[in-house]
């Protein structure tokens, strides 16, 4: 059973359970949706040269169900085919951070790659930051994770807000609906979000790289550093640390204080007039 499927089982499930006084269902509708399910399914299991299975005849039923309700109140096919939103954002948030991370070079010198500028510090304190939450999260596991049960619940079930000219009942029904399945699928929308979240962080990063890549085509780039109260001991020990993932992942051979301080930029204009005189 797959989630649409599950999804809409589990809508039925709500608007039956709450349509005490079978105002939204008559018996004879359930009776109907069950024996034409019935029929639908073993239809289609011997299609399939299959057994007939559970699954089949919730699948079948539930469309029914929810087809005649549509037919029934329109406002409520409207419900039946509104998304979670989800989608949208797991589309949306990765473009948008490659576009912020190719255009992140554009608020510094375009000409310079500054080891203390605030974008590339933030990218690498960002990841930093990262591995040490999900460190954390290892060594003593959250119950429910950095989202929010009322963010899960809007990226799950979508916006509370119903559709106007509900009757009533139904009303009802399809909020103690998103509820529920709000609770169901809290563990995948809390693994799509992750994944959604770490794909963002990749491609902010590759948009950046990529950026300096293109404009590197036009311009030569020269890298240093330059800060007015830090000298090149205390800026070592800040790159030590941002870079450290870095060399030991990589087998880097590391840097020294002296390598620090010719990166300096006033050293390296000094070193220039020096070599044109």
């Amino acid at each position: 059973m797959n989630e649409e499927v599950a999804r809409n089982v589990v809508l039925v499930r709500a608007i039956e359970t709450a349509d005490h006084k079978r105002e939204i269902l008559s018996d004879d509708d359930r009776m109907y949706a069950s024996r034409s399910a019935r029929e639908l399914a073993q239809w289609q299991a011997s299609d399939s040269k299959s057994e007939v299975s559970a699954d089949h005849f919730l699948q079948q039923r539930s469309e029914q169900i929810l087809k005649r309700i549509a037919e029934r109140t329109p406002a409520f096919a409207s419900f039946a085919r509104r998304g979670s939103g989800f989608r949208t954002l797991a589309r949306a948030l990765p473009v948008l951070a490659l576009v912020l991370g190719a255009g992140l070079d554009r608020i510094a010198d375009p000409h310079r790659v500054d080891l203390l500028s605030a974008p590339l510090l933030g990218i690498l304190g960002w990841n930093l930051l990262v591995y040490v939450v999900l460190l954390a999260w290892m060594l003593v596991p959250a119950r429910t994770g950095w989202a929010s049960p009322g963010l899960l619940r809007r990226l799950s079930a979508g916006k509370a807000a119903l559709p106007r000219k509900l009757p009533h009942a139904l009303a009802g029904a399809l909020m103690g609906f998103m509820a529920q399945w709000a609770e169901l699928s809290a563990r995948l929308t809390r693994a799509r979000l992750s994944r959604t979240m770490h794909l963002s962080a990749a491609m902010f990063a590759l948009g950046a790289v990529l950026s300096l890549y293109a404009r590197g085509l036009l311009a030569q780039y020269s890298a240093g550093w330059e800060s007015t109260f830090l000298d090149a001991s205390q800026v070592h020990a800040i790159l030590s640390v941002l870079f450290a993932p870095a060399v030991h992942l990589l087998q880097l051979p590391g840097f020294s204080v002296a390598d620090i301080e010719a990166l300096r930029f006033t050293q390296q204009q000094q070193g220039a007039l020096a070599g044109a005189r």
